[in-house]
């Protein structure tokens, strides 16, 4: 690292001055952003009243299957062993994977069983006996639908609208319509354990500004951690402040010598808020402040950690914090040849299962869920019907026509199921939900209006519903 002297620093080229700052790492999303940032992100009014403040996203990697989760179907029971050629159509089969040859599937019973819990009498399997216990929280959609079975291209429109890369996500979306609340902390982390297949446009900009975009905090290891948060040992507060005013000004030279390079702007403010995050961040990433039975209630695990920094995240004023369960391998991708869809659902069940009902009975233990709005999500549901090519166990493909996602908090009903898919679990057949409809109804919960949230790119105003994206009024509490 090149090492700045405070008496020469005005000797310094730009790039050289910023060679000695020590915040390489948490800048550098902004860094290589590729349009500018207007003003640092400052909270902004929303369009209506809004029902949340912030967002936890928990996104469930590889494709859960509603029918092992959250969505009983005991005509499958009956009909198993079936060719999947009796029950559907050619059309339908081969509308899900291309990669896959379903001709000879068969149809293949859901393998856990399920019960009723709550008040709500809300459908869940056995897989999960804690989040079973706060159901009567949770509103549950059985109706989703997307526009591809395809890893990559689900969790992209799952999480920017649209099957391509290029286009803002959810988080920066949310962050650009409402800025943070903490100019101490970015409006929008991720806590990602890996790079899954969608890659990192699911929590970039896109083409809004760089500002925008999320702080990623790399959560495989047990300490979770931002390279370069603390201030190197040779530098005093006062000088490295400094340095940040000369490395300021030398980007408004260059921004006034070359005008074609816009985002200087996002540079300066990710530079500002790095910043102000080394006063704050250690202290807000130090699980051990909590007490031991709050560290218990989540659990000893990635998730369960990631959980928790979630909470403190959204306690502190942080506005979107996205979470990403088993990006690498794409864990929850229950085929035959992936070890099988009993023990991949089992054993991810059992990873998450108790840190999500954590997460739900804290916030609401401290006031907290009124205004936070939960959401588990996936990229798509599993076919009733097992994969054509399977090696040595049983598995599910890929199946996007009806699958189950939930929500919880955040002005949204509780102990509801809303939709449900047909009696095989095949297709949304009542009230569904597609991936617009899913963003417009998370930007109205939070007072944006999704036709109102735009910004202007090579000459259209772009939206994340495109134009589409119908607001589910019916998951709102009276």
């Amino acid at each position: 690292m090149t090492v700045i002297n405070e008496e020469a620093a005005w000797k310094f080229n730009r790039r050289a001055c910023l060679g000695g700052l020590g915040l390489g790492s948490i800048a550098l999303n902004s860094l290589l952003a590729d349009e500018s940032a207007t003003a640092p992100v400052q909270p902004e009014n929303p369009h209506l009243k809004p029902r949340a403040k912030n967002v936890i996203f928990l996104f469930m990697v590889g494709g859960v299957s509603h029918l092992e989760t959250f969505d009983p179907k005991p005509m499958l029971h009956k009909q198993a062993g079936r060719n999947a050629t009796d029950l559907f159509s050619m059309e339908e089969l081969n509308g899900l994977n291309p990669e896959k040859d379903y001709s000879k599937s068969k149809i293949l019973r859901p393998v856990f069983s399920f019960k009723q819990h709550g008040q709500s009498g809300m459908w869940v399997s056995e897989i999960f006996p804690h989040l079973s216990r706060m159901v009567d929280e949770i509103t549950m959609i059985n109706s989703m639908t997307a526009a591809s079975s395809i890893h990559s291209v689900g969790q992209m429109q799952m999480h920017t609208g649209y099957q391509r890369p290029g286009y803002p996500s959810l988080g920066a979306w949310v962050n650009y319509g409402l800025g943070t609340e903490n100019q101490n902390m970015p409006g929008f982390v991720v806590l990602r354990d890996a790079i899954s297949s969608g890659g990192p446009t699911m929590y970039r900009s896109g083409f809004l500004p760089g500002t925008y975009q999320a702080t990623v905090i790399d959560t495989k290891s047990a300490d979770f951690k931002l390279d370069h948060l603390r201030r190197q040992k040779f530098l005093s507060k006062d000088q490295q402040r400094r340095q940040l005013e000369l490395q300021a000004k030398l980007n408004r030279l260059e921004e006034v010598q070359n005008r074609s390079q816009p985002e200087l702007n996002a540079r300066i403010e990710s530079f500002e808020t790095a910043f102000r995050m080394q006063g704050v961040a250690p202290e807000l990433l130090d699980l051990s402040q909590e007490s031991k039975s709050v560290r218990e209630l989540y659990g000893d695990t990635s998730f369960g950690r990631q959980c928790l920094t979630a909470r403190r995240m959204v306690e502190r004023g942080v506005r979107f914090v996205e979470i990403f369960d088993g990006s690498r391998g794409r864990i929850w991708d229950a085929h035959g040849n992936r070890g099988g869809l009993i023990d991949n659902h089992r054993n991810n069940a059992a990873r998450t299962d108790r840190a999500v009902a954590a997460l739900i009975q804290d916030l609401r233990s401290r006031g907290l869920l009124d205004d936070t709005l939960v959401v588990w999500a996936t990229e798509f549901g599993r076919t009733p019907f097992e994969e054509a090519n399977r090696e040595v166990k049983i598995g599910r493909g890929h199946h996007h026509y009806g699958f189950s996602m939930f929500m919880a908090g955040g002005g949204t009903k509780q102990g509801y199921t809303h939709g449900k898919t047909d009696e095989f679990g095949m297709h949304a057949v009542e009230s569904p939900v597609s991936h617009h409809d899913f963003h417009a109804t998370i930007l109205h919960l939070l007072g944006l209006d999704h036709t109102r949230l735009t910004y202007r790119h090579n000459g259209r105003d772009f939206r994340i519903t495109d134009v589409h994206g119908r607001v589910v009024k019916e998951l709102f509490a009276a």
